[in-house]
């Protein structure tokens, strides 16, 4: 009997709910509660905090996929993707039939690592496969060559710089919206549900004949305190977010790992860049 009582009462204050819900829907509903104007701030500066981690958590998952600046890579072959650079430099000392067989070897070694889908791998192995065509005796192909070793170079960092942005940005912002955001917009829930709940215990009260108006009154009290409860808690929580330094210090890693990225490909290809004009400018001399 007590079971079926207290689910009585969780079905009438549910229904108590929808009927003010739809009484202030409406435009009908006598004297709703409000809430206080620092709880309604935050919950812009939540709503915000939560907007700002979703679309930079939307642009940044991009780096949980090796191939997002190449996506020709997945045309191409298991052979081409297994193929390093030190596997073309391997082959430019080998004849004709040493290359034969050294091909049919990679091709039956299922084991064999495949290099990461990125675009400076993907440059690195057809600038490779380009030096092993015209060989280095020829100038474009030794340039080819140097360029080959430059860019695998730089796929390594470009790797590092993904993995330490999954870890260190993607996955900490992830938590925080999953996590703590969403905690505190379940207390904010709460706090909509005790309101419906108190606003439709007021409701009940004017309508209550003289007899049972002290129950109702008592009603109305539970009701208060359970909202101010709800009200504290969901502020508690909202603060604690906003004040936390975990989004700055996420996004400094994510700049950090830029940062060392950029840093050396350009330390890569600045020390290239010099070797190359004097290659061309030796061959137009010779031209």
């Amino acid at each position: 009997m007590e079971r079926f009582t207290s689910r009585l009462m969780v079905i009438n204050k549910g229904l108590g709910q929808v009927r003010q819900f739809a009484a202030e829907k409406l435009g009908t509903a006598e004297d709703v509660t409000e809430l206080p104007q620092e709880y309604q701030e935050l919950e812009k500066r939540v709503d915000a905090l939560r907007t700002v981690h979703a679309n930079l958590l939307r642009v940044t998952r991009i780096h949980t996929n090796p191939s997002y600046d190449y996506p020709g890579q997945l045309q191409e072959s298991v052979v081409e993707l297994s193929r390093n650079v030190q596997d073309q430099l391997k082959i430019l000392t080998q004849s004709p039939a040493e290359r034969a067989a050294e091909t049919e070897s990679q091709q039956a070694e299922s084991s064999t690592p495949i290099l990461p889908k990125t675009l400076p791998h993907a440059l690195s192995r057809a600038s490779a496969q380009g030096a092993v065509l015209l060989g280095t005796e020829d100038p474009f192909g030794a340039a080819l060559l140097k360029y080959a070793a430059v860019q695998e170079k730089i796929g390594e960092h470009r790797v590092k710089m993904d993995a330490e942005i999954s870890q260190k940005f993607v996955q900490r912002f992830s938590t925080t919206l999953n996590t703590e955001i969403q905690f505190a917009m379940k207390a904010r829930r709460n706090v909509q549900s005790t309101r419906l709940t108190l606003d439709a215990a007021k409701a009940r009260y004017k309508s209550t004949k003289t007899e049972r108006s002290e129950a109702a009154r008592l009603e109305i009290e539970q009701a208060e305190d359970q909202f101010v409860a709800a009200v504290e808690d969901a502020t508690t929580l909202m603060k604690s977010i906003l004040e936390k330094p975990e989004p700055l210090r996420n996004l400094a890693d994510l700049v950090s790992a830029q940062l060392g990225f950029y840093k050396e490909a350009y330390e890569s290809l600045a020390e290239l860049a010099p070797e190359i004009d004097e290659m061309q400018v030796t061959q137009e001399t010779l031209y």
